[in-house]
């Protein structure tokens, strides 16, 4: 309402430009804060790793560009960016998915990393929690249809894949395939291998900080041509300044922010978070789920 009443008829499109850099600003920051700090409370997992993503994202991009920019595609990458290049973005996109593969299962290792906090302290103390599962290393297993879909010479050619075969013999069963052994026939291939499960959830922020995180910048650079201007600050020489280096950050932090709400805040069970949603019950609700729950322990039991 202030706003409106303030309007003045000689500088109204002046003010209306205003307005409108004020709401665009307040919805790329203000709003996008709120999100970082639910990652913070979540884990500084999920605050740390993407922006880890963003800046090796960057940086491979940057490297890619240099070393090998326009040496295989010729073709004008962006208009808005002069500067990017194909081998650049394809670059960026290769280095951060194998970045987020390795960096996730480093990460996952520590308690400080993965356990929530919903509090500040002014001293440091040492975090102790249930980790949740995806950070416990477990064993993963590829289906072998899927390997029905490339040529066998090629799946063969893959780490730590195994043929497996049916032995034949009194009783038929399954092991590994020995050449030039004449009691067993081709089965199929499997791929075993122990990781964390956090990785295949950090690999869908790695496509993510390679394929759109970096529109930000490309919308950044937009702003800076309309208005003409090279870099929007000195603060780090010769880098376009620091919103150069967060402009995909908070975007980043958005889809973080989402990918846990929507794959492993609703997905996944545990002991720890069974209890938390016991206790936003009402009394007469956990009256109800006790009276559910202590026949099938009995039963367990």
């Amino acid at each position: 309402m202030l706003t409106i009443t303030t309007l003045q008829p000689d500088h109204i499109r002046f003010q209306l430009n205003q307005l409108c850099w004020t709401i665009l600003v307040l919805c790329l920051t203000v709003g996008q804060l709120k999100y970082i700090m639910h990652n913070v409370y979540n884990g500084l997992f999920w605050f740390a790793l993407p922006i880890f993503l963003v800046v090796c994202n960057d940086s491979f991009a940057w490297l890619s560009g240099v070393t090998c920019g326009r040496k295989f595609i010729h073709r004008e990458f962006l208009r808005l960016s002069p500067n990017k290049t194909w081998e650049g973005f394809i670059g960026g996109c290769i280095g951060t998915i194998f970045v987020s593969w390795y960096l996730s299962k480093f990460m996952a290792q520590f308690k400080w990393m993965t356990c929530p906090m919903n509090q500040f302290l002014l001293f440091p103390q040492a975090i102790d929690c249930e980790v949740d599962p995806i950070f416990h290393e477990a064993l993963m297993r590829v289906p072998s249809q899927i390997f029905e879909l490339f040529p066998r010479a090629l799946v063969q050619g893959l780490p730590g894949i195994v043929d497996i075969c049916m032995v034949q013999g009194d009783v038929a069963q399954l092991a590994p395939c020995i050449s030039g052994n004449s009691t067993h026939h081709h089965h199929h291939f499997e791929y075993v291998n122990r990781m964390y499960p956090v990785q295949i959830h950090a690999l869908s922020l790695g496509l993510f900080a390679s394929f759109v995180a970096p529109y930000g910048g490309f919308f950044a650079s937009a702003i800076k041509r309309a208005y003409g201007i090279k870099d929007y600050g000195s603060f780090i020489p010769g880098h376009g300044g620091l919103m150069d280096r967060v402009d995909c950050q908070f975007l980043m932090a958005l889809y973080t922010w989402v990918h846990y709400n929507t794959f492993i805040k609703m997905t996944t069970v545990s002991v720890p978070k069974m209890i938390y949603m016991y206790h936003l019950l009402k009394p007469n609700e956990q009256a109800e789920f006790l009276e559910k729950i202590l026949p099938l322990t009995d039963t367990k039991i």
